[in-house]
């Protein structure tokens, strides 16, 4: 299906590993598709070409899994025409991870196309149904949070098994922050005026002139 993906490279070969961690430059280009503008309009689009493609199929992975959650890695497919990638055993585990919702929220806020507040819906609906841990569950007397599961390739929650009585923290800083906002109004965090740190901690973009009278 013509999915852009980034491999991974070890010293002169290259590996169609592709990493759920990699799924933030989609945003990350389409971002500097903004910031480059009207200064070289050809070299714009073409972040945001490769921004918007490197979204879908991150995107795409977590609509092709029984859970409708990603596994931790895919590794892509460039001998079978009917198959876009694999999933190894030991990669199936989902860790609740901001990534894909990160570009996603990007690429809303800068086209504006339904098509991002869907899969964003789509991957909240996945977590809500697959991994959320129930105060009434005796295998957790402490429930009632989201938990890192080991097999997103399960069609069932009850065959789900959890990683541990444990929610990571980014889970909040960072994957539920961005789903809530794909949702608000622009306004809200404007990104004109914020910029985002790696744990998704919003801070103000200063002039030059601010930032010297802040930090002289």
């Amino acid at each position: 299906n013509h999915y852009l993906y980034i491999a991974e490279k070890n010293g002169k070969s290259l590996s169609n590993q592709f990493d759920h961690l990699v799924c933030f430059i989609g945003g990350a280009l389409a971002l500097s598709a903004v910031e480059i503008g009207d200064t070289n309009p050809k070299l714009a689009a073409k972040h945001l070409e490769y921004g918007t493609n490197l979204t879908r199929t991150c995107a795409h992975v977590y609509e092709a899994t029984p859970s409708g959650l990603a596994p931790e890695i895919v590794y892509f497919s460039d001998s079978d025409p009917n198959n876009d990638f694999d999933i190894h055993k030991r990669d199936t585990h989902n860790l609740l991870r901001p990534e894909t919702v990160e570009s996603i929220f990007y690429l809303w806020r800068i086209t504006h196309d339904e098509k991002y507040r869907r899969y964003a819906y789509q991957i909240f609906t996945a977590f809500r149904k697959f991994t959320k841990i129930d105060n009434n569950d005796p295998k957790y007397p402490n429930g009632g949070f989201y938990g890192s599961i080991n097999d997103v390739t399960v069609s069932d929650p009850r065959d789900v098994t959890f990683r541990g009585d444990k929610m990571e923290s980014f889970f909040l800083a960072e994957t539920l922050k961005y789903l809530y906002l794909i949702f608000c109004d622009d306004d809200i965090i404007n990104i004109n005026d914020y910029v985002f740190n790696t744990e998704a901690h919003p801070l103000p973009r200063l002039t030059k002139q601010q930032a010297n009278k802040l930090f002289s």
